[in-house]
């Protein structure tokens, strides 16, 4: 098994590497099709400065905007492999020393969404299928028609108003202690954990239908044994699954919660490049945050492939 499992390992890393470079190629195109002359940003940043010809076509060739696609395209990329992502244009520093400062507070933001995500929709899931039809089942299938509509800017908002400025239970902005990333990572999640309700209580019914957990109820095991001994580990692999898809969705999100919470990661230095057309530095925004979703998807595979015996390793 354990060769076999290391052969896995391989061959998912290995099918990864064309999708790692195709997010590099998309991030880089980003930066090309964007609308807009950096050259004339750089020179001309509030607006009341006309640059002539000579000053934008002197700032391209400094930029390196006046090569062939394809030349700025592979020094871009051989920098990126070699732990460079270029400079800002607007300030002149180094890309990728910014993003480690600001990535760790994202991925906490991130990951207690998914804690949120999961464990809320998890548990609800659990307990809807368990008692089906019930008046409970019935309020939480309503409650996530709503949570999957509700639009997170909003959602923030209205939290914002009820438990920090009315109840004062937390705080409106910072990223200081953890308590500072509660409602970012709740109004990040609030939609996925509706998804992964419905989900969750659709996989353990059809695990309830199944021959091995009839005949396990027949023979007068207990419910909660039943359902968190035999169906629920099946149940949740497909969950897990899911789960990691979701993170791009965590980091996504993020650039919501981060511009309206006042938290300093990767999504409002994103939304700073956008509004500076500091093309460079949302292109590494792009490229990190992909390669980083290749890398949970692979830990995912890896971790479904342990868990589920049904997963033929080295097909």
């Amino acid at each position: 098994m354990g060769g076999l499992m290391l052969k896995y390992i391989y061959q998912r890393i290995l099918t990864a590497l064309p999708v790692m470079l195709g997010i590099s190629l998309l991030s880089f195109i980003l930066g090309v099709i964007s609308p807009g002359d950096p050259a004339e940003f750089v020179l001309d940043r509030d607006g009341f400065y006309a640059p002539t010809e000579e000053q934008l076509a002197e700032v391209r060739t400094e930029l390196g905007l006046d090569r062939p696609l394809w030349l700025r395209y592979a020094s871009w990329m051989l920098g990126v492999l070699q732990g460079d992502l270029g400079s800002s244009y607007i300030s002149g520093r180094e890309i990728l020393p910014d993003i480690l400062l600001y990535l760790p507070t994202t991925i906490e933001v991130a990951v207690l969404a998914l804690l949120f995500a999961g464990v809320g929709g998890i548990c609800l899931g659990i307990i809807c299928a368990v008692y089906r039809d019930s008046f409970f089942d019935q309020l939480v299938k309503n409650l996530t028609n709503v949570m999957l509509a509700v639009p997170s800017f909003w959602l923030a908002l209205v939290l914002i108003l009820i438990f920090c400025e009315n109840l004062r239970l937390l705080p409106t902005s910072g990223a200081d202690t953890i308590v500072h990333f509660i409602l970012p990572a709740f109004v990040i999640s609030f939609a996925s954990m509706g998804t992964i309700c419905r989900f969750m209580r659709g996989a353990l019914l059809s695990e309830f239908g199944k021959q091995y957990f009839l005949i396990a109820k027949v023979r007068g095991i207990s419910r909660c044994k039943l359902v968190f001994c035999y169906a629920l580990p099946n149940a949740i692999i497909p969950v897990i699954a899911m789960l990691g898809n979701y993170f791009a969705s965590c980091l996504g999100g993020s650039i919501i919660a981060e511009n309206i919470f006042a938290i300093p990661g990767i999504g409002s230095m994103a939304m700073e490049a956008i509004s500076y057309r500091d093309y460079p530095v949302l292109q590494g925004y792009v490229l990190i945050c992909g390669w980083t979703l290749v890398l949970v998807q692979i830990a995912v595979d890896i971790m479904i492939a342990y868990l589920n015996p049904k997963v033929k390793l080295g097909e």
